[in-house]
């Protein structure tokens, strides 16, 4: 019989999987031990993902996980983090994030739609928070071995019009995936007709919500109505936002923003 030797990829989903069984035993060691867990984690992490050198990003990672304990903030994709609050860089493998992608079944596992997935970015950066994708940001590669995807976006935890201030770039090249979260430098002001069409879904739905208080909290339908309105009316908000985008003064900029980011993830070498 042959033996064939672990990756250091499974061998760095055991020693996770084995701290995450500990951990959920009712024994479970002091709060300070999924600190040194995690501190294990992020040196093999390192070692599988290499070097990483992107312009204005930091040259060292941390781990992207943020505890093994299944609490608030669990799960998020195995990976290193680069940056700060306002600009960040996520590294993985295909091969880290294809075994994340064989556990959350909900994620497409075909780049091109994978990268469009809103929610894929808060399991990479937020948990806590939710993007949505307003309008694709056009990027090319000098290659036909590399990926680029790129979009504008927000970040927020509920909804309303709000102009989207956030570029997110999704990048693969070889064997290893880049995703960067970063402002747009270019001023992004509220499209006017934009505006009108969430206006009009918020009038539906301030209705609703006076025929909800009406009934003295009784009237259900009027209640679901309410929180219908408001979400079709962004969706709707959107919608308009996407159409308009490319004609704005600020798409030019925003272009040039986000092909910068993919020339710079591109200087890295497959791993």
């Amino acid at each position: 019989m042959t033996l064939v030797a672990a990756s250091p990829e499974e061998k760095y989903f055991e020693t996770r999987d084995n701290f995450i069984r500990q951990f959920s035993t009712p024994s479970s060691p002091e709060a300070n031990s999924d600190e040194k867990a995690l501190s294990k984690l992020e040196k093999e992490l390192q070692l599988i993902i290499g070097p990483v050198d992107v312009a204005h990003f930091p040259k060292r990672g941390k781990i992207n996980l943020e505890t093994l304990y299944q609490d608030a903030g669990f799960g998020q994709v195995d990976g290193l983090r680069f940056g700060s609050e306002h600009e960040l860089l996520f590294v993985t493998t295909t091969g880290l994030l294809n075994a994340y992608l064989q556990q959350h079944k909900k994620l497409p596992t075909e780049l091109g739609k994978l990268a469009k997935a809103e929610e894929l970015y808060s399991l990479v950066f937020d948990w806590d928070a939710a993007v949505t994708h307003f309008a694709e940001v056009p990027v090319r590669t000098t290659n036909d071995k590399s990926f680029a995807y790129a979009f504008l976006g927000l970040w927020a935890q509920n909804i309303g019009p709000r102009p989207p201030k956030d570029l997110f770039v999704f990048f693969a090249n070889g064997d290893r995936v880049f995703v960067v979260s970063t402002e747009v430098r270019s001023n992004i002001d509220q499209i006017a007709e934009c505006k009108d069409v969430w206006d009009g879904f918020k009038k539906k739905s301030d209705a609703a919500f006076a025929a909800y208080q009406a009934s003295e909290l009784k009237e259900q339908k009027a209640s679901d109505d309410m929180v219908r309105y408001e979400e079709e009316g962004f969706r709707a908000y959107c919608r308009c936002f996407e159409q308009r985008a490319k004609m704005e003064p600020f798409f030019k900029q925003l272009t040039k923003q986000a092909q910068t980011l993919v020339d710079n993830l591109q200087k890295q070498l497959p791993r």
